[in-house]
């Protein structure tokens, strides 16, 4: 199929496509560099060198490599994917895992006159310091120490100049690769491509807003009101803006340091595992990058959390649809389990169900061994369950997947790093406590009272739509839309014998014209009356073009 053709083929083109042509050769050239130039050799590049890299490391080796080159939101695009095994081929997961957004210093003139054009040039005025070497660097921003004059030790994440317009381009450039991978292979249409792209478009657009980090921050705060265990940074709103952050301060250490620092590591672990549970099955709106480099361990081991510009939202029916899968986990009533993902999940096309829920059973079977669900890797088992739908062309929506895959890189930094404790002992009470929530006689009625009252509605409004339904049909005035969904390339083979028939057609009626004009004598031409020697060579060349027509078809 050559469905995009048309639109990419001439760099004029694309210009309607594509925000920075250059960008796109550079893209290009990285990506032929690295064996992908399949992606883009039906683009007309002047200056492109086809040639591939002859290379001997693996695919996702190359596919690595290909990010970093390629820059900041491909990274990212990598590291989004690294949490997608219902997408990605699990060797491409482990390799994307690797990928970090970590970039060399900007000079500080470029920071400050960022700072300046969105805090005005008197914004060293409330500052005592101001740390012109950066504390971190990243793709995104560059982050500063710096003290107000009330003493506050404040950090400052700046927004790197140009990074927006960069990231805008290069997502234009990802939506025509898509359409070309689309375009070469059709059966990749069915991991949603499309729909994951936009997904991640959604999420570096807002991480490039830091005002929505700052909601985030406070929503985070608000939750954990209280808790003296978990430590999330103030927002001071005077020095924020959607380009720049100002927060508060953590005085402490990652905590891949914290054994070093002497921690009670035992300590340290229930905490870190009582703030991410809190978060994933209490509050339903979870950090959605928990990585060890966003965990820090203050004095006290409290726990404090950085980097708010991804989150997860779980709403109360994923919620319970996520603790009925565990539920009936429990119960060994595998059936269940297999209804419950049927039910949430996207289905492309009509199921095989009976093939589906066999190869779910045994996926909770190699999972689990029947005897304690909390005995059992709750995120690898759920990551485990989407990745073999997928072949039943089943996919669990997003959301579920970044619930997955917190919950999994949960169990796995506290398995890695704090081995004196146990994950799945620390779950144990959030499930039990979110089962009997569930099934409580209070959320019974709770859920009885909401569906009568959405009955009582669609009651009283059935009898009107019924009767307007039998006036449109009396007035035929009802209309059905039908949408046809045909195959680009079936539908364009039927187009050419449509044509060719047509033609044919035109070519019998010249003929027979020609044929009853044959008595005109008045003019002649090569022995023949003039106007029947003009149809048959009409007759010809319609003949002949629903031939090529006919061949094409």
């Amino acid at each position: 199929m050559r469905i995009v053709r048309p639109v990419v083929r001439t760099v004029g083109g694309l210009t309607h496509t594509v925000r920075d042509i250059n960008r796109l050769r550079e893209v290009a050239a990285i990506l032929v560099r690295h064996g992908f130039g399949w992606l883009v050799h039906t683009l007309e590049l002047p200056g492109l060198d086809r040639a591939s890299r002859d290379s001997s490391e693996s695919t996702p080796e190359r596919a690595v490599a290909a990010l970093k080159d390629l820059g900041p939101t491909f990274i990212k695009l990598g590291q989004v994917l690294s949490t997608r095994p219902d997408v990605v081929p699990p060797a491409y997961l482990a390799a994307f895992q690797s990928l970090q957004d970590d970039v060399g210093p900007l000079p500080f003139a470029e920071i400050e006159r960022t700072i300046a054009a969105e805090l005005g040039s008197g914004w060293r005025v409330g500052l005592s310091r101001f740390d012109e070497a950066p504390l971190a660097t990243a793709s995104i921003a560059q982050v500063h120490r710096a003290a107000l004059q009330s003493g506050a030790e404040v950090v400052f994440k700046v927004q790197r100049p140009g990074i927006a317009a960069m990231i805008r381009a290069d997502l234009s450039i990802l939506h025509l690769l898509v359409n070309r991978l689309c375009a070469e292979f059709p059966e990749a249409e069915l991991l949603d491509p499309q729909g994951v792209l936009s997904e991640f478009e959604r999420s570096i657009t807002a991480e490039l807003d830091f005002m929505a980090e700052a909601t985030n921050m406070r929503r985070f705060a608000a939750n954990f009101a209280g808790n003296p265990r978990v430590k999330i940074p103030t927002v001071f709103d005077a020095l924020t803006t959607s380009r720049v952050l100002c927060i508060e301060h953590l005085d402490g250490v990652k905590i891949r340091q914290a054994r070093e620092h002497g921690y009670d590591m035992d300590e340290v672990g229930r905490r870190y595992l009582e703030a991410a549970y809190t978060m994933l099955f209490d509050h339903g709106f979870f950090h959605g990058d928990l990585h060890p480099g966003n965990v820090l361990i203050l004095p006290g081991h409290v726990i404090g959390l950085l980097d708010f510009g991804m989150v997860g939202r779980l709403t109360r029916d994923m919620k319970d649809s996520i603790v009925s899968l565990l539920f009936a986990l429990e119960r060994g009533d595998y059936r269940t389990i297999s209804r419950i993902f049927f039910d949430i999940a996207i289905k492309s096309e009509r199921v095989d169900y009976d093939a589906f829920e066999r190869d779910t059973t045994l996926v909770v079977e190699r999972n689990w061994e029947g005897v304690s669900v909390q005995e059992m890797q709750i995120g690898r088992f759920l990551l485990d369950i989407t990745e073999g739908a997928l072949k039943h062309r089943v996919r669990a929506p997003p959301t579920y997947t970044t619930f997955f895959k917190a919950l999994l890189t949960t169990e796995g930094l506290a398995k890695s790093l704090i081995p004196e404790v146990d994950p799945l002992g620390a779950a144990k009470p959030y499930v039990q406590r979110l089962v009997s929530e569930r099934f409580s006689s209070q959320r019974t009625q709770e859920d009885l009272f909401y569906n009568l009252v959405t009955l009582s509605t669609l009651a009283r409004r059935l009898p009107m739509s019924l009767s307007q339904l039998l006036d449109d049909i009396d007035d035929q005035r009802l209309r059905v839309n039908v949408v046809n969904r045909e195959d680009p390339q079936t539908s364009r083979r039927l187009d050419q014998r449509l044509r060719a028939q047509l033609l044919g057609a035109f070519a019998v009626t010249a003929a027979l014209c020609a044929a009853l004009s044959l008595d005109y004598t008045d003019l002649r031409l090569f022995g023949l009356p003039a106007l029947s020697l003009v149809l048959f060579v009409m007759a010809g060349v319609f003949g002949l073009m629903a031939l090529v027509a006919a061949r094409r078809g």
